[in-house]
């Protein structure tokens, strides 16, 4: 049995569903192992199964390490990574997670590693983020080299890319990582529902010595042969979410920001016997939770999904890695990239119709409203739309986010690119040089990749939250700011902004929760 059969057989008997040929994962896997330096872009759509590459390839590492010694499975969003890493310790027991304020592990050693793309970023950098503080004081370099090695000898898998794409900060230093990572011959997948044309374009210029190949599945693919049997009715609607749940079926409602989500969800609560769906059976889920809160909404999730009804409110945070299935989705609009993740939850599994309702005038933060209204004409005049199937929405994705490369590059730092480039490849910096150059470029141009965000102490997990946040939450008196043993006011905008540059730079900084957690609705 080679390990493709092997994963899909241990995931069929956790999941408990019969296992169903994925050609495209196949061929995925023959091209990397038949080839040096493999450079893939795997487009396949929402629950096609793309994270098989990785536990297959993890698997066939403990077999024979000649192409690569490990796997690295980087991700946009720590939630996604925790769903990931849950399944894989289940299913083989041989996965480590490498994230801010969570680290198992100091290097990437373990068969499957899986990390943030912001803690990978560091790591090839030669800055452990465990360590830079203590490279920041000068007493270690902490251990540079090896945590780059440790990357360098790996194959890479960048999965949900067009999740760090659209971001143009976390762009630039892709690019710059992506090239890096080309010249010294690292084995790389890119894998996506979601990737334009004008991306490819990109791809292929910073790979010009490596065959960039492009799969996706066809007609004849099981997967897609089922989908295009599902019935997708879509609808466009005004007004509030809750007018247009049904309680004899599978709702999921998801809104563009977490206070939008608190109030729907606030409002369900309030109003359960009108709508018909027992408390219980309503749950909110975003990103500012516990982990261990999340995995225990995530679970109840898991169990409600074998029940007739239940009524999901969440965020951006249920969009990708947490898997479960609905009759129903009522979602704010949105760019198509991220509508297609959120349909992608729609009749996910052997139902055999969904009804999807986007709301036109919800809030489009923190979103571009130029791409939403795109996506929303385009989704109206394209014929035979299905969420599911490729060649029914790559003209959308191209249209709006790109299909040429002057369209993809808006917003790059072309001369932040160059300069990351140039560091990466010199051998000579270490770890306390590269911080050095970090702090300029931060000090110059701001956070080095997305938005700054800060850990959050919280009942001994971290929350991350923005610094408008920290300061929303100093001003209720509900965190404790303490840096070198003294604790830190916060008066003004700047204030939790400085607190957060110097915590992104190394600073020993603490950010306590002293409020009481909210068991229902996390940090609001």
């Amino acid at each position: 049995m080679n390990p493709y059969e092997q994963v899909a057989q241990r995931l069929s008997q956790i999941k408990g569903f019969k296992p169903e040929k994925r050609p495209l994962i196949e061929e995925a896997l023959d091209r990397i192992l038949s080839s040096d330096t493999p450079f893939l872009v795997v487009q396949a759509p929402t629950g096609y199964g793309k994270t098989s590459i990785s536990f297959s390839l993890a698997l066939y590492s403990l077999q024979d390490a000649s192409l690569f010694d490990r796997v690295i499975h980087v991700l946009p969003m720590r939630s996604i990574i925790e769903d990931i890493d849950r399944t894989a310790k289940e299913a083989f027991g041989f996965s480590r997670t490498k994230m801010m304020s969570s680290n198992e592990e100091f290097l990437h050693l373990f068969p499957l590693n899986i990390t943030t793309v912001d803690t990978f970023t560091w790591d090839v950098l030669k800055l452990n983020t465990k360590k830079i503080p203590q490279i920041d004081r000068g007493r270690e370099f902490g251990y540079d080299y090896l945590t780059q090695a440790s990357i360098l000898t790996s194959l890479i898998i960048f999965d949900e890319a067009h999740f760090i794409l659209e971001d143009p900060r976390m762009k630039t230093v892709f690019f710059s990582v992506l090239k890096f990572l080309a010249e010294n011959n690292v084995p790389i997948v890119i894998m996506t529902a979601t990737l334009s044309r004008g991306y490819i374009k990109l791809f292929e210029e910073c790979t010009k010595k490596n065959n960039l190949e492009i799969l996706s599945p066809n007609e004849e693919d099981p997967f897609i042969r089922r989908e295009l049997r599902k019935e997708f009715e879509i609808k466009f609607q005004t007004g509030n979410p809750l007018d247009f749940v049904d309680n004899t079926k599978r709702v999921a409602i998801v809104a563009n920001s977490v206070s939008r989500a608190v109030e729907i969800f606030d409002q369900a609560k309030e109003n359960a016997p009108e709508l018909g769906f027992e408390e219980d059976k309503i749950i909110l889920i975003h990103g500012r939770m516990k982990p261990s809160h999340k995995a225990e909404l995530i679970e109840r999730l898991r169990k409600l999904n074998n029940e007739k009804s239940f009524l999901l409110i969440g965020t951006q945070a249920i969009e990708a890695g947490v898997d479960f299935s609905v009759d129903i989705m009522i979602t704010d609009a949105a760019p198509i990239n991220s509508l297609l993740q959120r349909f992608g939850r729609v009749a996910r599994y052997r139902e055999r119709k969904g009804e999807i309702i986007i709301l036109e005038d919800a809030p489009t933060g923190p979103y571009s409203k130029e791409k939403i209204e795109k996506t929303v004409t385009l989704i109206k005049e394209a014929p035979g739309f299905n969420p599911r199937v490729p060649w029914t929405y790559q003209k959308i994705v191209n249209e709006v986010h790109g299909e040429r490369k002057p369209e993809v590059m808006r917003g790059v730092n072309r001369s932040l690119m160059r300069k990351l480039h140039t560091l990466l490849k010199n051998p000579t910096k270490r770890s306390k040089d590269v911080l050095n150059e970090i702090k300029l470029i931060t000090k110059d141009e701001g956070p080095l990749l997305r938005g700054f965000l800060i850990p959050l102490e919280v009942e001994g997990e971290i929350v991350l939250i923005s610094p408008k946040k920290l300061l929303e939450l100093s001003k209720k008196g509900l965190v404790k700011v303490v840096a070198r043993e003294r604790e830190v006011s916060l008066c003004s905008f700047k204030d939790a902004y400085d607190v957060a540059k110097m915590i992104a730079l190394g600073n020993p900084i603490t950010i306590k929760f002293t409020g009481e957690y909210d068991k229902e609705r996390g940090i609001v």
